[in-house]
């Protein structure tokens, strides 16, 4: 046998255990051997009545004690057997690999492992290039062998032990801690060389974020659990939080950037993120070979390279943060150690916009505590506060370290930058701080859409925060079911009793939501003298009548659901209706009615980007929810609400809207294809559809029409596949045009599905629909009876359920088609047999006003909804798919029952700190996840209707119910595979043959990489139009917005994690999100890029001039030009000289020769639809959104069969569906607050205010985009105040602001630049640039004028 000894770990196999054995029996029985890392206990297959077991010794034990063959341990049953047990052992397999080869030199080899002694270990910070400041050092004592580091090239880790002095409850005790420092999250490593004989050999590590510290448990019996039959080392190690001398003293504060301990011992190992070892050889022999084979293997792997004159700075020189708050100390708190440490002239009180910024640039680590001196904060202090913020936000934004702060003083493009200019009315500016186990970073306030709480307390947004806890370095959500966590739930808990602190504001918890806490989040107030969280909470609505602590946080939530808040009618008339119910089931859970009139409203206040009016909403009304449908019998401005919908009471009632309904095709994923195949769909089927899926994608990228066909047959969920085919059909992708943008988005769409095969089997499927489900209100379909269940020869469509299904046909928006036949449909996610049910879809006329939803029936013994996965109708989406080829063998398996679990109910009243405890419970016991993976690789090796996996769908549909009921389901280690398929990419992996494996293995060569392409030149039809030439003073004007747009995106794919501006466009991200579903976030991606889009399209009609046709068109020019000329600024290509480029402006001295980032080429696809329009020289029909409509004559979305298939006509008498459907003249004729009239359902003028919008509004082409109101709520931002201009009348008097004619002055105008001699109230004045503009806020006073400050 080899030389075991020289082993990185060795494995012993143990036979003939009893069945009753324990990991714990096995350890006590094998540790004093040596250290063991892992034990698993199985049963063989051919020896049920003994159990078997591996062992691992990491190193190898010190004795050969398995040479014997046998090995005596005491009889758990010591009576019955006296003489002891008798284990049969042997090493497990032959010699491991001890080595492993270099990355860049295959023939050299190095040690998988290597273990170093250490002298030291030193924490600090980098301050400037090779330049460490020590913080904390520990020594080593002489007889101290804790003191160690584990160099793992094999997993990538650094592994660093040192022992600790703590107090706990218990008394004083030594702790071993480690330090896990992945090679990954190494940022900079330097190695410095002795600088003599007997010095250490130094290695100083710059980490992105903090590493993960852990400390061991002192008592390994407490790590052990009856029930499992496996253990490892690691149950041993608790995660660490803080390095502090009382274990305690962390939960007596709040959370704070800056940990304000009472303790000189502290570590802080959440900032101090560069860490230094001193590695010796104290304990070992040939130092200097151990060394050079270290240096050589580090460099290699590319973690560090030696470096020369690395200088070391020991000690602290001053506190920032005694210079922040030095107001607190002054008086009879003060003492003279502590004023030693302050400046002679201390800076005056920094305001808290500029506070919060400079925590977010050291939160983030662009700014160094350590390097800011009392002189930069003094210049921070003297500067207008609008400007200091703006400088930090220049920092933030640029995402470049700052080694000396004082230069940022010398820098003209910091001091003029002027990134925001206003935000839409339904949108505000949230500030947001991430919470990991050490430590907090803080975001620069980023727009996104408002909830009815923002809202209602718009004037003092600033004291909301969002927070949302993860691990480090946002790398996902914190794992659950770990005692080893305990810490990290500590810290939760501190985080929601004691607060965050930012200066001196202490934020506190105020709310969460379903939707926050899936996301691990939840909302904070930082209490003023007037308001506090129990005022808002209270105004919320009423919930005295709640006493499930689940359900109380749940209707909290419906109030910070993210909405849009129709603002042409205060509150709508609201009309209580019956639900129907039956055999204890509720049909219209969740549904209600609303008028068509008061439909058209909402499509035209919020301006929806969809291609047809919607039939139904999903909306928020005071302690309502759910979805609202168009039906005949809801009249003038009424909303039918029925009681399923209500859910408490509210002073506030006003009518806000989540989303439309729209169409989007169905795909299949990992579940519905493990589903199907249990119910008999062969697996050809679903390759047949991968197969055609993927020649398609090869195809398209060469023929365009192929890439329109597939993209308008495989509709996503945001609609972008069909902007996408329009900028196709329109001539942007041809042999002699590759324009750059629509090159790039064509590309990632490709990407991102090839992606979405290989690591979801997201099949399209053409003949579906993925759309909002709602009740037929008149009974007219035939409903589910038990008769029709686990049918496989009696296939009677006659007995089935009916649904009805009408989408719309994309080549014409006034014809629909209407779906009938045998259908499946379903929900995600599906996990049991009877989630996908086999329906009829059938033609009713008295639905045919119900488009692009899928309708359920209101009649029979269960809800159709209520079996897919235990759907309700308050806003689920449902899939429905007429492919023949997937129909199953089996019909209707038996449903599941998904009534939820009874809840615990209080004796008393919810409060906020059983709100605070459910939070960290919930995240402690949150499996949802895990369950779902679990039943994916248990349903691949059983089947879905396999016993175990039946038990984990109930316990999924627990989970699922977790937020709500607050009853967590128990996820077992015996329902956890051992083994995973392989195309689940886990490490013990078996080869699957079933439909998933086949799929992976078909599709895991052909993912592509998305690689943006810049040298392709842009198109000439637009940069060398004959009639739309913008002049010099349109593209300056443009180039000034633009700076302002790329600057917001960059910051929304920060915070998303997003690489490319094109994933932001498209919604297609490739990377996955932190903590959520991919689903949830395309949906968030579209949500707050609308906004964005929105914002800059108000302020570029306002800069054109206004949104007539042409003004549009020339100014959108200028958009395309100035973006081309920064590309060709950065690379020198994509685009040749023209004739006129002088007369443009091209080579004006804006344009820097070299930019510091990519440019962005986005801006002008904003108005993609203007660039068809000047690319095409045709005037596009628009719908009342601004998205062009499709012309007529096009290929069909959907091929469908004359037997599935009835196609309509709205326009044609006998399936007409207009004003004589929802009443007559009289019953749908009104008047507007504002004075606008309603005629025949037809809005004059809705919200446009002639005051406000220039001459242009009223134009006679009606082809452009309408205006967004700038109505009630309309917030020009500037630094943190916000004005609000409420009420009709007031509006009238309160906007007197001349329009210039000049772009330029039409965009300092909008941006509130005066010149300082020319100041007056009410005023905007011309003949300053941007730069020399003076930041102006924009306050109401008491007058109804404006005022600057």
């Amino acid at each position: 046998m080899p030389d075991w000894t020289v082993w990185p770990e060795l494995g012993i196999r143990l036979d003939h255990l009893p069945l009753n054995v324990t990991p714990a029996q096995v350890w006590k029985w094998f540790s004093p051997e040596g250290e063991i890392t892992y034990i698993d206990l199985f049963q063989d297959h051919d020896n049920q009545e003994s159990m078997s077991g591996k062992v691992k010794f990491e190193p190898p034990p010190k004795r050969a004690f398995w040479k014997t063959g046998q090995y005596i341990v005491p009889h758990p049953d010591g009576l019955a057997y006296p003489a002891g047990l008798s284990i049969s052992i042997s090493v497990w397999k032959a010699a491991p690999n001890c080595s492993i080869r270099s990355p860049i030199c295959p023939g050299r080899q190095y040690p998988i492992k290597t273990t170093l002694h250490l002298l030291g270990i030193q924490f600090g910070m980098l301050i400037g290039h090779k330049r460490m400041e020590i913080l904390k050092s520990l020594p080593v004592r002489d007889d101290d062998k804790i003191f160690k580091a584990e160099f793992n090239l094999k997993l990538k880790q650094i592994i660093v032990f040192f022992p600790w002095n703590v107090e706990t409850h218990s008394g004083k005790q030594i702790r071993r801690y480690k330090i896990i420092i992945e090679f990954s999250t190494i940022k900079d490593a330097h190695i410095t060389r002795p600088s003599s004989k007997g010095q250490p050999l130094g290695l100083i590590l710059t980490l992105k974020f903090p590493a993960r510290y852990y400390w061991e448990r002192q008592d390994i019996n407490s790590t052990f659990t009856e029930e499992d039959k496996s253990w490892d080392s690691s149950e041993a190690w608790y995660r660490a939080t803080d390095i502090v001398k009382d274990v305690g003293t962390p939960m007596l504060h709040p959370i704070a950037l800056h940990a304000e301990y009472d303790d000189p011992e502290f570590i802080n190992i959440g900032r101090w993120t560069t860490i230094r070892l001193l590695i010796g050889a104290r304990y070992q022999s040939g130092d200097t070979k151990i060394h050079e084979n270290l240096i050589s293997s580090l460099e290699d792997f590319g973690v560090a390279n030696c470096c020369e004159n690395f200088r070391l700075l020991h000690g602290r020189r001053f506190s920032l943060w005694n210079i922040l708050n030095h107001t607190k100390v002054h008086g009879e708190e003060a003492n003279a150690l502590h004023l030693l440490t302050l400046p002679a002239t201390l800076p005056a009180q920094i305001p808290f916009e500029v506070r919060y910024q400079l925590e977010v640039c050291i939160s983030c680590g662009l700014l160094n505590e350590q390097t800011i001196t009392p002189e930069f904060l003094q210049e921070l202090a003297r500067a207008e506060p609008t400007k200091a913020r703006l400088l930090l936000e220049f920092v933030a934004d640029q995402n470049e370290k700052v080694y000396d702060p004082m230069t940022l003083l010398r820098d003209p493009d910091a001091w003029s930058y002027f990134p925001d200019v206003r935000i839409p009315y339904y949108c505000a500016l949230v500030r947001k701080a991430i919470i990991t186990p050490t430590t907090v970073r803080f975001s620069t306030p980023t727009v996104e859409m408002s909830h009815r709480v923002l809202r209602r307390y718009n004037n003092i947004h600033d004291r909301f925060l969002r927070i949302q806890f993860t691990e480090e370095g946002e790398e996902g959500r914190i794992k659950v079911n770990k005692e080893q966590n305990d810490e990290i739930w500590k810290r939760l808990l501190r985080t929601l009793y004691q607060g965050i602190k930012i200066g001196d504001r202490l934020y506190e918890f105020l709310a969460f939501g379903s939707s926050q806490l899936r996301q691990s989040g939840a909302f904070f107030f930082c209490p003023t003298s007037h308001i506090s969280c129990d005022d808002i909470r209270k105004w919320m609505g009423n919930f005295d009548h709640i006493r499930v602590i689940a359900k109380y946080s749940a209707r909290l939530g419906q109030c910070l659901s993210t909405t849009r808040e129709i603002r042409g009618i205060s509150v709508p008339m609201i009309r209580p209706i019956p639900d129907i119910e039956r055999n204890g089931h509720c049909f219209t859970d969740g549904v209600g009615k609303i008028s068509q009139f008061l439909a058209q409203m909402i499509i035209q206040d919020i301006h929806l980007d969809v291609f047809e009016n919607p039939c139904a909403f999903q909306f928020r009304m005071g302690g309502c929810k759910g979805v609202l449908a168009v039906w005949e019998d809801a009249k003038k401005t009424e909303v039918h609400v029925r009681q399923s919908q209500e859910k408490f009471k509210s002073e506030f009632n006003g009518l806000e809207i989540i989303r439309c309904a729209k169409f989007a095709t169905a795909t299949l994923n990992r579940q519905t294809i493990t589903i199907l195949e249990g119910l008999g769909v062969p697996y050809s089927a679903f390759l047949g559809l991968l197969n055609a899926q993927l020649h398609d994608y090869e195809f398209a990228m060469d023929d365009n029409l192929a890439a329109v066909g597939l993209l308008r047959r495989f509709v996503d969920e945001n609609q972008t596949t069909l902007a996408i085919a329009e900028l196709l059909e329109a001539g942007f992708k041809t042999g002699s045009t590759q324009e750059p943008f629509v090159v790039n988005i064509l590309g990632l769409w490709r990407s991102w599905s090839l992606k979405l095969l290989k690591e979801k089997a997201r099949i399209h499927v053409e003949r579906s629909a993925f759309v909002l489900g709602c009740v037929d209100e008149t009974g007219s379909l035939r409903g589910h009876s038990r008769e029709t269940e686990a049918s496989t020869k009696d296939k009677d469509a006659s007995k089935l359920p009916q649904i009805f299904i009408q989408i719309t046909t994309h080549k014409d928006y006034a014809r629909t088609t209407v779906i009938k036949g045998i259908c499946l449909v379903g929900r995600n996610p599906s996990l049991h047999p009877g989630d996908i049910r086999v329906v009829e879809a059938v033609d009713e006329p008295k639905l045919h006003h119900l488009r692009d939803v899928v309708v359920f029936p209101s009649t029979g013994d269960r809800p159709v909804p209520n079996m897919l996965s235990g759907g309700d109708l308050d806003g689920d989406d449902f899939f429905v798919i007429w492919e023949d080829s997937l129909i199953p063998r089996i019909w209707n398996w038996p449903p599941m029952d998904y009534t939820a679990s009874k809840p615990k109910y209080l004796d008393r009243d919810v409060n906020v700190d059983d709100l605070r405890n459910f939070f960290v419970k919930y995240m402690k016991n949150d499996a949802l996840p895990l369950i779902a993976t679990s039943h994916l690789a248990m349903a691949d090796k059983y089947g879905p209707e396999s016993h175990i996996c039946l038990r984990l769908a109930d316990l999924h549909s627990q989970a699922v119910d977790y937020a709500k009921t607050g009853e967590p389901a128990i996820m077992k280690k015996n329902l956890q595979p051992r083994r995973w398929p392989h195309f689940m990419e886990k490490k013990s992996s078996y080869h699957s043959v079933k439909a998933l494996g086949k799929i992976y293995d078909r599709v895991v060569d052909h993912t592509i990489q998305f690689t943006p392409i810049w040298d392709s030149p842009f198109d000439e039809r637009i940069t060398c139009h004959k009639t739309f030439k913008p002049d010099a003073d349109l593209l300056r004007a443009a180039r000034q917005i633009k700076v302002r747009y790329d600057t917001s995106v960059r910051r929304l794919l920060s915070q998303h994690n997003l690489q490319t501006e094109f994933e932001l466009w498209t919604g297609f991200s490739l990377s996955k999100p932190n903590v959520g579903s991919d689903y949830k976030r395309q949906e968030d991606l579209g949500r707050e890029y609308d906004a964005l889009k929105q914002q800059f399209r108000e302020i570029c009609y306002e800069a054109a001039g206004g949104k007539h046709p042409e003004a549009v068109n020339r100014f959108v020019a200028a958009m395309y030009i100035v973006t081309e000329e920064e590309v060709k600024a950065v690379y020198g290509t994509g685009s040749r000289e023209r004739p006129g480029d002088e007369d443009r402006g091209l080579q004006s001295p804006q344009i820097e020769p070299v930019l510091k980032v990519c440019p962005m080429i986005s801006f002008p696809w904003i108005f993609h639809w203007v660039l068809i329009r000047l690319a095409t020289d045709k005037e596009k029909s628009m719908s009342l959104s601004g998205v062009p409509s499709i012309p007529q004559g096009r290929k069909s979305l959907i091929p469908l069969s004359d037997e599935q298939v009835q196609v309509r006509n709205p326009h044609q008498d006998a399936t007409k569906v207009g004003r004589d459907q929802f009443g007559t003249k009289d019953d749908i004729e009104a008047q507007l607050i504002d004075g606008t009239i309603i005629q025949e359902g037809e809005p004059l003028i809705l919200f446009d205010d002639p005051v406000l919008d220039s001459p242009s509004l009223f134009c006679a082409d009606k082809n452009e985009e309408p205006m967004s109101s700038k109505g009630d709520n309309q917030q020009y931002i500037n630094g943190d105040t916000t004005s609000v201009t409420a009420g009709v009348e007031e509006k009238r008097t309160s906007h007197k602001i001349e329009i210039p004619e000049s772009a330029m002055d039409r965009l300092a105008s909008l941006i509130g630049c005066v010149e300082d001699e020319q100041a007056k109230t009410g005023g905007v004045y011309k003949g300053q640039g941007l730069n020399q503009c003076k930041l102006m806020t924009a306050q109401q006073d008491t007058q109804g004028g404006w005022r600057r400050d």
